[in-house]
């Protein structure tokens, strides 16, 4: 997993060379905490779980861009996940290189649980509406970092998300 997210580390950073038009295109990683009310079969259990992730924004207009994200949340007491989400953000400028988005998208999670022995492993699908509210700061021409907050009603349960995350513009 290491060299996973370092190779990912070493793209990112060398793609700066061939940057496009700015603000059309970015890649990024995300990383922070989920707190979830899990339903997942007859089982129901609240905890907090670490997240780590990346994504992929297209900007539409000035004001309009969506965003692809692949989260990936850890086996924590027999239980983990991973969501893909696709979201819609609106884009407030609310000073000089800060951006405020109120987000909203559909989130679609792949979700493992096990038990004490292999046999006892159950895998599930679940998706639903997630919306949110995100902030980004611009650091200089390309770079940028963002904090996200996001209520998944409905996704094997209820869950909110905490993520923070840097990105690149292209």
């Amino acid at each position: 997993m290491k060299k996973l997210f370092l190779t990912l580390c070493v793209a990112l950073l060398s793609m700066g060379a061939q940057a496009q038009e700015k603000g059309d295109f970015a890649l990024g990683l995300k990383g922070g905490v989920s707190f979830a009310k899990i339903e997942f079969g007859s089982e129901k259990e609240s905890f907090s779980r670490a997240a780590l992730g990346a994504f992929a924004q297209y900007s539409i207009t000035d004001k309009w861009r969506i965003e692809l994200e692949g989260i990936y949340h850890p086996k924590k007491d027999h239980f983990s996940d991973f969501t893909v989400g696709l979201n819609i953000h609106y884009l407030i400028n609310v000073a000089e290189g800060f951006k405020i988005y109120p987000q909203i998208g559909y989130g679609l999670a792949f979700a493992k649980t096990e038990g004490s022995g292999s046999a006892d492993s159950d895998t599930e699908t679940d998706g639903g509406l997630q919306i949110g509210l995100g902030a980004q700061y611009n650091i200089g021409e390309q770079w940028f970092i963002l904090a996200d907050y996001k209520f998944q009603p409905g996704i094997f349960g209820d869950g909110h998300a905490v993520y923070v995350g840097v990105g690149v513009r292209f």
